[in-house]
């Protein structure tokens, strides 16, 4: 550390010892119950950065899509993974991952990561997820600038997007009911 302003300073925190809380009825709740720390802009409810994680925990709410929810943000979100395997993300986000969806950019689980849950239905009992693992998630008003490495780098999965592809079209005009659709591997 070469200097600080006013009341901010270095801290060190062991996300291990992070409590997790979470929905024990049904739906599944914001992510922002995953908030560690924040830093607020002077616009309420906007935050310069929060770190959010998502460390092992158990999921027990029926009746419930488990996995994290399809959404776009109006803040830009850059999440990574530290340890063990990422629940929305079952295939190539190792540890040392990260991944970057920009303010109004929607994201989700993949597709594959979708038809298991769906498969398993609402009410499979309790579900302990994240094993070994810890993911954390930057979240900010602002817009994130890539570096020029960040581009250029060799490790850029350029197909990323390739993860949702075989998500089933679950929504036409002759099928208004969910309950008829069929989730195929």
């Amino acid at each position: 550390m070469v200097a600080w302003h006013g009341n901010y300073y270095p801290y060190k925190y062991d996300l291990r010892k992070f409590n997790t809380v979470g929905s024990i009825s049904y739906d599944h709740p914001d992510p922002s119950i995953f908030t560690v720390l924040t830093c607020q802009t002077d616009d309420a409810g906007q935050a310069v950065c929060d770190l959010a994680i998502f460390p092992e925990r158990w999921l027990v709410a029926e009746d419930t899509f488990r996995p994290p929810y399809y959404h776009r943000n109006t803040m830009s979100e850059y999440m990574g993974n530290i340890a063990g395997q990422y629940d929305a993300k079952e295939v190539g986000f190792v540890p040392g991952s990260a991944s970057l969806h920009s303010c109004m950019a929607g994201h989700g689980p993949e597709g594959a990561v979708l038809i298991k849950a769906s498969n398993a239905g609402t009410t499979s009992g309790p579900q302990k997820i994240g094993s070994n693992g810890m993911a954390f998630m930057f979240e900010s008003a602002y817009m994130f600038k890539l570096t020029d490495h960040a581009v250029d780098t060799a490790y850029l999965d350029t197909d990323y997007s390739k993860c949702w592809d075989d998500i089933p079209r679950l929504f036409n005009r002759e099928q208004r009911d969910m309950r008829d659709v069929e989730f195929k591997k």
